[in-house]
């Protein structure tokens, strides 16, 4: 089994439902994707900043119990953990609100990697949120990533486009200046066609694979997903599910799922397959991570 090393920014988070708070988790992408590697059997890292709040004794609670290693988190003494409130509006669609302004992962800054040893790790993965918070945070997505792939360890972007954050422009932007670095990239559909201006699909995907990556995958939801590398392009379904439905941290699921498959040497269909698989389990979750399957799980499943 392999070890993950990833980075970027937690929230806690609330769910509302008939105008009331019905329960309280932990999200942030990474970190999600963390949950999933664990679960999945792997060794998984993750290096962020928290406050010295409630919430972030929520998160590192929630680090440990997943077994997920935190060493690489600091603590901002007075800071703050960022807060996101999550409201069901129908079976298919839930209206998030982030409150991360002046939070403590707002203020990672590249000196974050200083001492963190990254000799033992198999796979970095990252997402395009943490470049949006600020430059601090971008200037440390930057070192990460050029510091992994000098190192050669395969690196896997998730573009997690988050228009609140950054717009189109700054998005193609961050994602240009790492492109180099990146053994996989995932988007969506609808970042595909932001990082290309293709709406095809697989046009989007030959673009975007003739800039550097080995592979691309592009999500597309109840279509299942797509990924090019230099056999072609290969395709998965997705796994249906009843409603009602619960999309956040699916595309962090789908990066746990792959990421795993592949450092198991899986091909790239299977690791298309495992990926749909696990995002669906979340997909039918409330939470963020908390419908992660187990290893057993994907055991029981495969058997």
């Amino acid at each position: 089994m392999g070890h993950v090393f990833t980075f970027g920014e937690a929230l806690a988070t609330f769910f509302v439902e008939g105008g009331r708070p019905s329960a309280v988790a932990v999200a942030g992408a990474e970190l999600n994707t963390a949950v999933g590697v664990a679960r999945l059997g792997h060794r998984a890292t993750w290096m962020s900043r928290l406050g010295d709040d409630a919430f972030a004794s929520l998160v590192r609670g929630t680090l440990s119990a997943e077994g997920v290693d935190s060493r690489a988190v600091k603590t901002i003494p007075a800071g703050k953990t960022g807060l996101i409130v999550k409201e069901r509006l129908s079976d298919d669609a839930v209206r998030s609100e982030h409150y991360r302004t002046g939070s403590a992962a707002a203020g990672l800054a590249a000196v974050d990697l200083d001492g963190v040893d990254l000799d033992d790790v198999d796979w970095l993965h990252a997402s395009c949120i943490t470049p949006s918070l600020g430059e601090g945070p971008r200037e440390l997505f930057e070192r990460v990533l050029g510091d992994a792939a000098k190192r050669g360890i395969p690196v896997s972007l998730d573009t997690n486009h988050r228009p609140q954050l950054i717009d189109d422009a700054g998005l193609r932007d961050a994602v240009d200046d790492v492109i180099d670095h990146v053994d996989t990239l995932l988007c969506n559909e609808e970042e595909a066609r932001v990082l290309t201006g293709h709406d095809d699909p697989e046009r989007a995907l030959a673009e975007l694979r003739a800039r550097g990556p080995r592979i691309v995958v592009v999500k597309l939801g109840r279509r299942g997903a797509l990924a090019a590398d230099a056999d072609g392009v290969h395709r998965a379904d997705a796994v249906e599910i009843p409603p009602p439905h619960h999309p956040v941290g699916a595309g962090d699921a789908f990066a746990a799922g792959w990421i795993t498959a592949v450092l198991e040497g899986l091909p790239i269909e299977d690791a298309l397959r495992r990926g749909a698989w696990c995002a669906a389990r979340v997909v039918a979750d409330p939470g963020d991570h908390t419908g992660f399957p187990t290893r057993e799980r994907l055991e029981e499943v495969a058997a």
